[in-house]
């Protein structure tokens, strides 16, 4: 029985997109006739044990460790470990796939925007050090890229990296994402008549372009903007803007938000706001319309590929153009209840049940 390692390490909604995806996919892979034609170990962080267990039970192998991500450990001891769970395949859900590994491989590169946004304003480690890691990080992204299969969440980035690293097509692969299923499963009321407020959900790195939201606050001095984000160097950063363009009483921040109780806040909501400059497959919008909120979205980068026709685009560069977009909403309600139909049409066209069987052909050619 062939023996595919999956490194796990980066599960669950704490680990925002990528933990979501890694969690989701082991899942529906579990699902799968194929499953048990496999031995699957997965390497976990010791905390996540429990949580792991109970959501996957005994139908994989654990193997934990405290290696960290990103870590020099992490290039140095973490093929050890590799090596010596004898892997016919390893499966590595983000792109941190030690360079000393050279047995067969699978990496899922869900972006590179440090490709495209770098610099102080996107990180908050001293310079020095900063600039090191961002060369160490596109040495080894290059390697990684052109020694491993490898899968994406977007055509967009697909035809980006066979462009720009001259890698061939045959090499990489498109798995669309899904929206989470406790979204899916929440199914609240459809709000008539939405509260007076927008959502923003995601962190606010420079690249997520949050500021474009506020700039169309000072416009629309009535509506109220609700924010759904752990607290970190980078909110701190913007209590600071939002002070400056007097918007104290217009924003609202809530922290870190349970699943759960997504279902109020986002069927409530004029719309879900997502002003993104870059993503890689972006899950935030999917999961907005399995709650019956309607989206205004960016039309940059893989975007318009994942959400079709099924939002309110704006040129993430033009506040006057998100002003408008809104306006529209506030404007019309009918609008709002197609956007909400045709959102539910969208999220059909993604499942995580189509996303593993896609990458088990993955795990099956190489083997």
């Amino acid at each position: 029985m062939k023996h595919i390692v999956i490194d796990a390490r980066l599960y669950g909604p704490k680990h925002t997109g990528i933990g979501r995806y890694t969690k989701n996919l082991l899942f529906a892979l579990s699902k799968l006739p194929d499953f048990d034609k496999y031995q699957f170990t997965l390497i976990i962080y010791k905390d996540l044990e429990s949580e792991i267990k109970k959501d996957l039970g005994n139908k994989f192998n654990y193997f934990t460790t405290n290696i960290q991500h990103y870590s020099i450990k992490e290039q140095f001891f973490l093929p050890f470990i590799l090596y010596s769970l004898n892997a016919d395949l390893v499966h590595f859900t983000h792109f941190n796939k030690p360079i000393l590994y050279l047995k067969k491989s699978v990496v899922t590169v869900h972006d590179l925007i440090k490709h495209f946004f770098r610099g102080k304003e996107t990180t908050t480690k001293n310079p020095s050090i900063y600039w090191l890691k961002h060369l160490a990080y596109l040495f080894l992204i290059n390697i990684v890229i052109k020694t491993s299969k490898i899968i994406v969440p977007s055509n967009f980035w697909r035809q980006y990296l066979i462009k720009n690293f001259k890698i061939k097509s045959q090499n990489i692969i498109t798995t669309y994402e899904a929206a989470d299923p406790k979204f899916l499963n929440l199914k609240p009321k459809i709000i008539k008549k939405p509260e007076n407020y927008i959502i923003y959900t995601g962190n606010l790195y420079p690249h997520k372009n949050i500021k474009i939201i506020l700039s169309a606050l000072v416009k629309l001095p009535k509506l109220k903007l609700k924010i759904i984000c752990s607290r970190n160097y980078f909110s701190q950063k913007l209590e600071i803007l939002i002070t400056k363009l007097k918007l104290t009483k217009q924003v609202e921040f809530l922290g870190y938000v349970d699943d759960a109780d997504f279902k109020n806040i986002y069927s409530k909501a004029l719309a879900l706001i997502h002003p993104s400059l870059m993503e890689g497959f972006s899950l935030t919008g999917l999961e907005a319309m399995a709650l019956n909120c309607p989206v205004v979205s960016s039309n940059a980068s893989c975007l318009p590929e994942i959400y079709g026709d099924s939002v309110l685009y704006f040129d993430p560069n033009n506040v006057e153009d998100l002003v408008e977009k809104i306006n529209q909403l506030k404007n019309d309600f009918k609008l709002r209840q197609k956007l909400i139909d045709l959102g539910h049409q969208q999220l059909k066209k993604y499942s995580w049940n189509k996303t593993a069987k896609q990458t088990m052909v993955v795990y099956q050619n190489l083997l």
